[in-house]
């Protein structure tokens, strides 16, 4: 049975938030007489939490797409249609996605479910977790309802995640790693009914009923959340990475550590890759790349996870190293394996070396050492080797009467 406030509750989780307040407006003109629109998810979970909400989820009865043009035209922002499921992302600020409100059923474990559009109350009934199926109404007959029909805003208030329904994850194993997301993301506890479930579903095969590339698409979304050690440790515990792919593992103190020093040295660093790689460390190296591959990744990151799969290598052969080696040896690695390599000789090279940029090019080494081809890389790399060493200064000078001196010596 749905809560229903006495017409205050939802307003006054909605006042609170002054982004939120904002938007409401908006997506109140943008429904038809009489719709219902609600706010649900992690809006609804960041307003029950008093905090600002990063992004706005709708759910609306009826044609979602219809009403997502409708409130795109509204704010003037760009929108993305999804027409095959009813849903669409508005690049608003805040942005706001839209879904119509639905039923699924499903065929067979792991397979795509089929959509009929619904009710909000039909609509959170198919979710998965009690803390993911709370909606605001802000448009509508029952404006100002708060729809908890599982409790979820008790479990939002209480720090536990638990499921809806006990074969949720049986129907679709990329809910696991959801699970896992919101039980770190919300400081919270997982209910034991629900780590029952998620073991049995691991030990039952279901989550290899999942394909490839759905299972890496939410493996994915790990690398999004602040404490991403946590959300695969708690994986690991579960049985889940090792139902993904046999092999898989994670040492929380080495991807924390990683993580620490990408926030400190490497933002540019792409996240996924040095993730999935120190995740697959535990691989047998021929299975890496396959195990990759089949998720649908591209072949950069691929090669990005590699490296970071291989920090340990680089790590041995850095440890001790002056700066020049250290330079030299990392300058051939992605930043992934650099990372994942740690110890002070990553820092420093991810810190300081890899920012050095000589004050000289090719064209200047072919003017001045009178050398052609692959001479003038070799060149090059001496040239950064003696800058790094400082026998040569950081002065563009210095460096054109190092190559002088260097043709002379030739």
């Amino acid at each position: 049975m749905s809560v229903r406030a006495s017409g205050t509750d939802a307003r006054a989780l909605i006042a609170a938030s002054a982004r939120v307040r904002e938007a409401v407006p908006l997506l109140i003109e943008a429904a038809e007489p009489g719709q219902r629109v609600a706010l649900v998810g992690g809006v609804v979970r960041d307003l029950l939490r008093g905090m600002e909400a990063r992004e706005v989820d709708v759910v609306v009865e009826g044609d979602g797409i219809a009403y997502a043009k409708r409130l795109a035209a509204l704010t003037g922002a760009d929108v993305r249609l999804y027409p095959a499921f009813g849903t669409a992302t508005i690049a608003s600020r805040p942005p706001v996605d839209v879904a119509t409100a639905r039923s699924e059923t499903y065929e067979q474990p792991g397979a795509l479910p089929t959509i009929a559009p619904a009710t909000l109350e039909q609509d959170l009934a198919r979710r998965d977790l009690t803390v993911n199926a709370i909606a605001a109404v802000v448009a509508g007959p029952d404006v100002g309802a708060l729809l908890d029909p599982f409790g979820g805003a008790a479990d939002v208030q209480a720090g536990v995640v638990r499921l809806l329904r006990p074969d949720a994850f049986e129907e679709d194993a990329t809910r696991l790693v959801r699970a896992a997301r919101y039980v770190v993301r919300l400081g919270a506890t997982a209910d034991p009914a629900l780590v029952h479930a998620a073991k049995a579903a691991c030990y039952g095969g279901f989550v290899t009923r999942t394909g490839p590339t759905r299972m890496m698409d939410a493996l994915r979304l790990i690398f999004d959340e602040p404490e991403p050690a946590t959300v695969l440790s708690l994986l690991v515990e579960w049985g889940v990475l090792a139902a993904i792919e046999p092999g898989l593992a994670v040492d929380h103190a080495q991807v924390q550590a990683a993580w620490t020093l990408l926030e400190d040295e490497a933002r540019d660093a792409d996240r996924v890759a040095l993730g999935l790689g120190l995740m697959t460390n535990g691989l047998d190296p021929a299975r890496r790349s396959g195990w990759l591959t089949e998720g649908g990744l591209d072949r950069s990151t691929i090669k990005s996870a590699l490296a970071a799969a291989d920090g340990a290598t680089l790590a041995a052969s850095i440890g001790g190293q002056s700066d020049a080696d250290v330079d030299a040896a990392c300058a051939r690695v992605p930043a992934e394996g650099v990372i994942a390599a740690g110890g002070d000789e990553a820092a420093r090279y991810l810190s300081r070396l890899r920012h050095i940029a000589l004050g000289v090019d090719g064209d200047d080494v072919r003017r001045v050492a009178a050398v052609e081809g692959p001479e003038i890389g070799r060149l090059l790399i001496e040239l950064r080797r003696a800058c790094i060493d400082g026998t040569v200064a950081d002065t563009r000078d210095a460096q054109l009467a190092w190559l002088a001196d260097d043709a002379r010596r030739d």
